[in-house]
């Protein structure tokens, strides 16, 4: 009796041995998730931005003039680079109320960087930015660029994570520094940024060697910039 009922047993464990194992892992699902944070990412990003309102309300409470924030505008949309890996944005920012006052354009490329656990960005900028000024109403204009006509300043890459509601991007602490042919010394960049749907804060700090301020907001709070419309 024994000898009969040995039968089914075994070929019930080569049942359950044989069974394939599962392709699910955290790896798997911390990938997924990065993909749809990166959507949900390059969703909210595009768009114009402005700290009118923070320089308004500084202004009218007589906010003492070293601890006022300047005023930016910022614009953000999404183009097509096939010579840059990720998805990519151009960005370009301007000062003091006038749109032609450019003080920044750039490239921004996203892509998921598992090591990380969080979304790189990395910065490109252009060697002849005025070539690329108002690239967002032209986008022709890339067409004819190439990896050459840009550079990467080493360190530099933003990396983005979601919490909740809201993106916090960072830099690794003191990793962006460079010399400034601008103010003649190395610059220590640091900056933590955050993005709501309707807002990108932008707090930055780049100091010298020495830990002098050189530019930035540094004890005067992020800038707060509000959405105004999707570019256009």
């Amino acid at each position: 009796m024994k000898r009969f009922l040995a039968i089914p047993v075994l070929l019930l464990l080569l049942t359950f041995g044989s069974e394939p194992k599962s392709t699910f892992s955290s790896e798997n699902v911390s990938v997924n998730k990065l993909q749809q944070d990166l959507d949900t990412l390059l969703k909210w990003f595009p768009g114009e931005y402005d700290n009118h309102q923070q320089v308004y309300k500084e202004a009218v409470g007589k906010l003492a003039s070293e601890k006022r924030h300047r005023q930016t505008h910022h614009i953000f949309k999404e183009v097509q680079l096939d010579f840059i890996s990720g998805r990519t944005l151009y960005a370009q920012q301007s000062q003091h109320y006038d749109l032609d006052d450019l003080y920044r354009q750039r490239i921004y490329a996203f892509e998921i960087d598992k090591k990380e656990k969080a979304i790189r960005l990395r910065i490109y900028t252009p060697k002849e930015p005025r070539e690329l000024k108002n690239g967002h109403q032209n986008p022709e204009m890339f067409a004819t660029l190439s990896l050459d006509d840009f550079f990467l300043k080493p360190g530099c890459d933003v990396f983005w994570k979601r919490e909740g509601n809201v993106f916090k991007g960072y830099l690794k602490e003191n990793d962006c520094n460079y010399y400034s042919d601008r103010f003649e010394t190395q610059v220590y960049l640091n900056e933590t940024l955050i993005l709501r749907e309707d807002a990108l804060l932008l707090n930055d700090s780049a100091k010298d060697g020495d830990g002098k301020p050189v530019f930035g907001v540094h004890d005067k709070g992020p800038t707060i910039n509000l959405k105004e419309k999707p570019c256009k």
